[in-house]
């Protein structure tokens, strides 16, 4: 191994393990209890370091983000695998969200956060828009899924992207309302049993009459 060859691996390792520190210490405290600091005394590493390879906080904290939502496009990936037909496409796209909820709560969290004040505004431009792009894929898994009922003929010529969007947006109100402390009395439902009825009534408001 050539000397450069080296010092990228070397760069790289450096990277990697500045972001898992980053990661352990966001899902414990948040994104505001964060500081710097602690992320690099978490690395075992200065706050140089740590500069060198994320200039801000709001660099780390998309960076994570980012791997969240690559996560979650596996999930999308692996649950309509093989399998036929739009809505049955939709109901394993439902699932799948609803278990990344379950199995990664951390980054379900973080999904929503740069909605949240200026983090979208402290970040490089590149690095927002591959964010921005691997969110786009996510939708188009979903928006694809309703172009096939369309092409059937089973749901009415539409943008496909923004069902997709409002599809999305359904799935993360329940999510979102269910989670409120506040609304425990109000809601005794079990959340699975809250999202399966409420995506059978989207489906069958797109099902062509």
């Amino acid at each position: 191994m050539s000397t450069k060859e080296r010092k990228e691996r070397e760069r790289l390792a450096r990277k990697q393990a500045i972001l898992d520190a980053a990661r352990e210490v966001f899902f414990e405290k948040g994104f505001q209890a964060t500081t710097m600091d602690q992320i690099a005394e978490a690395a075992e590493l200065s706050k140089g370091s740590l500069y060198i390879h994320f200039p801000t906080k709001e660099e780390l904290y998309v960076s994570i983000l980012i791997e969240g939502i690559e996560m979650l496009n596996g999930h999308f990936r692996t649950a309509i695998r093989g399998v036929e037909g739009w809505e049955a496409q939709l109901r394993k796209i439902c699932d799948a969200y609803y278990h990344f909820y379950r199995e990664h709560k951390n980054y379900f969290k973080i999904l929503f956060l740069l909605q949240h004040g200026e983090i979208s505004s402290k970040v490089s431009e590149s690095l927002y828009g591959s964010c921005l792009d691997m969110g786009l894929v996510c939708l188009a898994t979903l928006s694809k899924a309703l172009e096939n009922g369309m092409a059937m003929g089973e749901i009415r010529r539409q943008n496909a992207m923004e069902l997709a969007i409002i599809l999305w947006g359904a799935l993360n109100g329940v999510i979102l309302l269910h989670e409120g402390v506040e609304n425990k009395d109000l809601i005794p439902f079990p959340l699975d049993k809250m999202i399966q009825t409420g995506f059978t009534l989207i489906i069958e408001g797109l099902r062509k009459r």
